[in-house]
């Protein structure tokens, strides 16, 4: 497991390297984890500092990590890609902790990915602004596999799965 930590986390360093772009974010995530415990289903809650590393135009690593409850601390790293017409995204990668390999999907806001409307454009003049201003981010989505009922339980928390359901806000 420290081997694949440190082979992934060697890889983000040298594709940060040769980035063409970086993004960085706050996350707020609600989930739901089945385990093997008396409590089946239990709900989690995490806020996460992260940053998306684009090695491409439509090619990143996506690295993330922050509080969490029930686990108090969480990490993910992962590999994405992301469709530049429609601005969604799909990382897939592994949760160092609790330890899960994942599956995710990004969709973005509406008002961040298309044009707005001329309505929004004369308020925001108002204002002094403009469209860059708008603080964007996306909707995320993800299902998670971990390692309960195996002898590696207790580094997924006793966690067969996890869906998660989230918000993204890119800083500029």
């Amino acid at each position: 497991m420290r081997i694949l930590i440190g082979i992934l986390s060697g890889l983000l360093c040298l594709s940060s390297l040769y980035a063409q772009d970086k993004l960085t974010y706050l996350e707020t995530n609600f989930g739901l984890s089945y385990t093997d415990s008396e409590l089946e289903i239990s709900p989690g809650f995490s806020v996460l500092y992260g940053h998306q590393i684009f090695v491409s135009e439509t090619s990143f690593w996506d690295f993330q990590y922050g509080l969490a409850v029930p686990s108090l601390v969480t990490m993910k790293i992962g590999r994405g890609f992301k469709d530049v017409r429609t601005g969604r995204s799909v990382t897939g990668g592994i949760r160092v902790f609790p330890t899960h390999l994942y599956l995710q999907v990004g969709i973005p806001n509406i008002r961040c990915s298309q044009e707005v409307s001329k309505r929004m454009k004369k308020r925001l003049e108002r204002r002094g602004s403009e469209r860059t201003h708008l603080l964007c981010g996306e909707w995320n989505f993800s299902v998670e596999a971990g390692l309960a009922g195996t002898d590696l339980w207790q580094l997924s928390l006793d966690s067969f799965a996890i869906m998660t359901f989230s918000h993204r806000w890119y800083f500029e």
